[in-house]
């Protein structure tokens, strides 16, 4: 079931048109209808980003039924379309409802009224921002405000140190919000190698003497979360742009190479005294890693499968484990001291 309009703030024709959908479907369906426990809230402005993101917030709400809200500021779209669609589950019609809405020419006050007039009330928003801004945005600061949680990926288009520096600012102001940013849950495979360096008894003590660390990577923020991650771990203070300070006081440099695809890292080394520590993509399989440990405490090389996560999954967790990461929180405050 459609509805098509030019008139994109006629909230009233798009709220009957949701409203007339349901009372149908429970009609034809066997049980009462009902919509899904949130509202999805999804912002795009790249039009070279648009179709990745509305294919991965449909697959999302296609399992986890939604009032999905697409704001498209792209010159794709224009006026508003609503669409429901219904399916029957252990006797209960389930709808999905969706509304596409053409921003580009609104203003961010009109933006944030219509999402406050289509959102479904007593439900939590989850807002998925892939545009360019975050604090910048007054768009993007208004529709945080009635959101639950919160999803970014700092390492999409125009990305940079300010965007880590953006978003350290936002966990201090919307303290009640959730955060998450895809940037950062890419790394769990690469945190989970780093660890697995130091699972052997023998060389466990060297985790605690690193003296080094170098990251090749396609994106700033992936690289910089790393470093903020491990930095934090181990409780290791931020000293200027290139370095950290240990709980001995001895200063370690950070070296961060621009190298690869975007999202992508490419190795790691840790140096340890007189070792070396290396993960690094095997030149043959870009799902594999290998692992060696040089100098010293010299092992030859293994390599190992790189778990990677797939976006939509990614997507899906950080939907549902709305709790906050502190982990990711003390990483990103790590790394916003780091860049100073």
């Amino acid at each position: 079931m459609t509805m098509q309009s030019e008139i994109v703030t006629d909230t009233a024709a798009i709220l009957r048109r949701l409203r007339d959908s349901r009372r149908e479907a429970a009609v034809e369906g066997t049980g009462a209808a009902q919509i899904a426990t949130m509202n999805f809230v999804v912002f795009v402005d790249d039009p070279t980003h648009r179709t990745w993101v509305l294919e991965r917030a449909e697959t999302v709400v296609e399992k986890h039924p939604a009032r999905l809200i697409v704001l498209d500021s792209t010159d794709a779209a224009s006026g508003v379309e609503v669409a429901t669609s219904a399916r029957t589950t252990d006797g209960a019609t389930i709808i999905n409802e969706r509304v596409d809405v053409g921003v580009k020419p609104l203003g961010h006050a009109t933006i944030i009224s219509l999402v406050q007039e289509l959102t479904v009330p007593d439900m939590p928003t989850v807002l998925w921002w892939s545009g360019a801004r975050f604090l910048q945005s007054r768009t993007f600061s208004g529709l945080a405000k009635g959101a639950a949680t919160v999803l970014v990926d700092s390492s999409g288009k125009a990305r940079g140190e300010e965007t880590i520096r953006e978003l350290g600012l936002f966990l201090c102001r919307f303290t009640d919000v959730t955060l998450k940013d895809l940037a950062f849950m890419r790394l769990a495979p690469w945190q989970d190698m780093i660890a697995q360096f130091f699972d052997d008894p023998t060389l466990n003590e060297d985790l605690f003497s690193i003296d080094g660390l170098e990251i090749e990577s396609g994106s700033d923020a992936e690289a910089l979360y790393l470093a903020g991650w491990l930095g934090s771990r181990l409780s290791w203070e931020p000293v200027g742009r290139h370095a950290f300070r240990d709980t001995r006081g001895r200063t370690l440099p950070f070296t961060k190479i621009d190298k690869g695809d975007q999202r992508r890292v490419l190795s790691v080394v840790l140096s340890a005294g007189a070792s070396r520590y290396r993960a690094r993509l095997s030149d043959d399989d870009p799902n594999v890693v290998c692992l060696v440990v040089e100098g010293d405490k010299a092992k030859p090389q293994w390599c190992v499968p790189l778990q990677n996560i797939e976006n939509t999954t990614m997507i899906e967790r950080a939907i549902l484990e709305n709790a906050r990461d502190t982990i990711f929180e003390t990483s990103l405050f790590t790394v916003r001291d780091l860049l100073g």
